[in-house]
């Protein structure tokens, strides 16, 4: 399986903490550029830590495009339909000794769905979602991974997601 980029604490962060485990527990996650009528790409941010991130989260099952639908469902509130993988990031992340692999599609929105299917960590963080232009996107997005550069972003997790999406945006090339 090839990769588009190979991510670790060295490539985010320019002191990295947390040391290389033994070992890494695997998981599964899957991301997804959805595209609306107009061509505008959905980001998802909240109060919290108020940085823009594409729509995903762990796979729940091998099925990966299935697994994208209900990520996108439930966070941007839309049904949408896969159109392409964009690709796969391999990440070891040492804090919590995970190492991830995230596939990303592309889709594009079909209806919008009436009932609120965030989760109640996502409600009570405040997850919304906001169009952008895709060359929008990609500067809201390169602007964030300077900061990641600059250590201005204190969550970990964060600052490897807001890298690894950008580079998946960026390679869309829409």
């Amino acid at each position: 399986m090839e990769y588009l980029e190979i991510l670790k604490d060295s490539d985010i962060f320019k002191n990295p903490e947390h040391q290389e485990p033994d070992s890494y527990e695997e998981r599964q996650t899957v991301k997804v550029i959805v595209l609306n009528e107009k061509g505008e790409v959905a980001l998802v941010t909240n109060p919290i830590h108020k940085l823009f991130l594409l729509p995903g989260g762990g796979a729940e099952s091998n099925d990966l495009e299935k697994e994208a639908e209900r990520e996108a469902l439930e966070e941007i509130n839309y049904f949408v339909k896969i159109t392409k993988e964009v690709g796969k990031i391999e990440e070891f992340r040492n804090r919590n000794a995970k190492h991830y692999i995230t596939t990303c599609f592309l889709a594009k929105t079909i209806s919008e769905n009436q009932e609120d299917l965030r989760t109640e960590e996502e409600k009570k963080n405040g997850l919304i979602v906001q169009w952008f232009s895709y060359d929008e996107a990609l500067k809201i997005l390169s602007g964030q991974v300077e900061k990641v550069k600059n250590g201005e972003v204190e969550f970990y997790n964060t600052a490897f997601n807001i890298i690894r999406d950008y580079y998946f945006v960026d390679l869309a090339k829409l």
